[in-house]
């Protein structure tokens, strides 16, 4: 009887954690940081200073938010 009645207050949680995982979407934020770490080692990355700022601050928004 308690089980059931855990399962059915969990049960309300779903809708709301399944709205997070799209919001936080981590498996993507992961490959972004990927992709972006990537264009860091391309020949040239360093040439452009505002474009390279803009990577490099949106890897390190990426990072923070996943750690």
């Amino acid at each position: 009887v308690v089980l059931d009645q855990y399962k059915s207050e969990l049960s309300a949680y779903e809708e709301p954690l399944a709205g997070m995982r799209i919001h936080f979407d981590v498996p993507g934020k992961e490959k972004r940081v990927e992709e972006l770490e990537r264009k860091i080692e391309e020949p040239g990355f360093w040439d452009d200073t505002d474009k390279s700022q803009h990577v490099m601050k949106e890897l390190k928004d990426l990072k923070d938010l996943l750690d």
